[in-house]
């Protein structure tokens, strides 16, 4: 009989009890032999992961997208396989691992034991799986709430993102990797290990989490008003010619700004610029339902 940790952040349930304790049912009726336990703080789900000692088990993270991506360096470390639950707001990563935000579905997709290892992207020396961002995008997650996601959900990040633009300014970039480089001023410049961020933009329609690349793209300055313009093509991650997005894919970047800017990764603050981008391929095994593929040729 095959184990499960599940480890539930009690400040991030979107979800009933009731939905919990029915996906926990279908992990029983399907071969697996369950342990619970609520995380107290971010140490304490570190800790729980490293004595973790069923090395054949897997580590449910039941959350959102910030529980998942504290839980990485350590499920990296000691090489554990992850599953989701989807408790959070966004929950971006389930997207990206094709794993449904109904709890029940997402149990089924452990019972059902498709594997695949993906990869996981590192700045700095902080790991992240979905998105990293400067500039509009840190303004953005300084504008969310606890409470105005709880309440409008997905929607508080449209909410956020109206209130940001407004109030963001331009900052100097300069963007090295090994075949190309690129100087200019934006407003926002996001880097992509998954393929989804923000309650489900596309980083890029090439982005997946087994194709082993990064994907960056920046937004040259605009008015308010016209970035409004650009919002389909960002939650696309459409590849058309656009002269104000200008996008690139490579495993390593070097980024530099004139002026040091913070830089978060899925929600968190990580550093600051300048940064030092890199992809680990296969870095973590995970169970997965229907991965979205590389969709570049639409």
């Amino acid at each position: 009989m095959q184990h499960a940790l599940i480890l539930i952040n009690p400040h991030s349930r979107n979800g009933s009890e009731d939905a919990l304790q029915e996906a926990i049912e279908t992990l029983k009726s399907g071969g697996f032999e369950i342990s619970v336990k609520e995380t107290e703080s971010e140490d304490h789900l570190i800790t729980l992961i490293e004595n973790y000692e069923r090395e054949d088990g897997v580590i449910v993270l039941a959350g959102g997208d910030g529980t998942i991506s504290t839980g990485l360096e350590a499920i990296h470390k000691y090489q554990r396989t992850m599953a989701i639950f989807p408790l959070g707001t966004a929950n971006d990563l389930a997207r990206s691992l094709g794993v449904p935000e109904d709890l029940i579905a997402a149990a089924q997709v452990m019972v059902d034991g498709k594997r695949e290892r993906i990869s996981l992207g590192k700045v700095n020396n902080h790991f992240f799986v979905n998105v990293a961002h400067i500039g509009l995008g840190v303004d953005v997650t300084r504008e969310l709430s606890s409470d105005s996601k709880k309440w409008f959900g997905v929607l508080a990040y449209l909410g956020a993102f109206f209130k940001a633009i407004k109030r963001n300014k331009s900052f100097k970039v300069h963007i090295k990797t090994d075949d190309w480089q690129n100087s200019s001023r934006a407003i926002h410049l996001a880097v992509g290990n998954g393929r989804y961020y923000g309650g489900g933009n596309i980083v890029d329609q090439r982005s997946t989490l087994v194709n082993g690349q990064l994907h960056l793209f920046f937004i040259k300055p605009r008015p308010w008003w016209q970035l409004l313009l650009l919002g389909p093509n960002l939650r696309d991650g459409a590849l058309a010619n656009e002269r104000h997005i200008v996008r690139h894919s490579a495993q390593h970047f070097s980024i530099y700004t004139s002026k040091p800017k913070e830089l978060e990764a899925d929600g968190e603050f990580k550093t600051t610029t300048p940064v030092e981008f890199e992809i680990i391929p296969e870095a973590i095994e995970a169970i997965v339902g229907d991965i979205p593929t590389d969709s570049g040729d639409v």
